[in-house]
């Protein structure tokens, strides 16, 4: 497994050429795509530490056939050196994406140990509606009307994306939410029973606070 990409045709054919046999620079373009395929193929859930060796050591030995290649002093082609580079570009790149995979991989369980913990530590609130769905349509269509609902990033509100963040918190779902809506707003007499009723609510709460 450890020379798997050494392996290669492309490592072949830099091999053949450093040994100073014959030269077939335009099977080179073919070789490097077929060792990128190779390169990407390998199993995503591989051990990490297992691919960074493996890919350690096919630098190593392609930096070695770059060094000879360029000591030669004959028949020297410059497109060999051309995919030498663009194979170790290619490494190197690699070799950072599984670093940076591997922090990742140590950071996520800290992460998530830290969200468990805090969790925990906090009780959390589950809330349920107990009004109908046009009570919550009318309650939250007065709030935007009165300017007291913005969106935190600026974004442009409508009454129906509203009306989903609060389906979110009380984990509901309107049905027919457009339908519902419309003979909300087109109400001729008595436009806001709810709201009325919060407001009848509100003044016993505090008459009763005052006994």
């Amino acid at each position: 497994m450890m020379k798997i990409l050494t392996n290669a045709l492309l490592f072949n054919l830099f091999a053949s050429y450093l040994e100073g046999m014959v030269q077939v620079a335009e099977e080179l373009p073919a070789a490097y795509d077929n060792f990128v395929t190779l390169l990407g193929g390998l199993p995503q859930s591989e051990n990490l530490i297992l691919k960074l060796r493996r890919l350690n050591y096919t630098k190593i030995e392609l930096v070695s056939m770059q060094i000879a290649s360029e000591q030669m002093l004959e028949k020297r082609h410059i497109l060999y050196d051309v995919f030498i580079g663009k194979a170790l570009s290619l490494l190197d790149t690699e070799i950072e994406m599984v670093k940076e995979l591997f922090k990742l991989r140590n950071i996520i369980p800290e992460l998530k140990s830290e969200i468990m913990k805090d969790t925990k530590d906090k009780s959390v609130i589950m809330l349920t509606w107990n009004g109908t769905d046009s009570d919550l349509i009318e309650l939250v269509a007065a709030l935007m009307a009165a300017g007291a609902i913005s969106s935190k990033n600026g974004g442009k509100l409508t009454v129906i994306s509203v009306i989903r963040a609060f389906e979110d918190m009380f984990h509901l779902k309107i049905n027919a939410l457009y339908t519902k809506r419309g003979k909300v707003f087109d109400r001729c007499t008595d436009t806001t029973p709810f709201i009325d009723s919060l407001r009848v609510s509100y003044n016993r709460m505090l008459e009763k606070r005052l006994i």
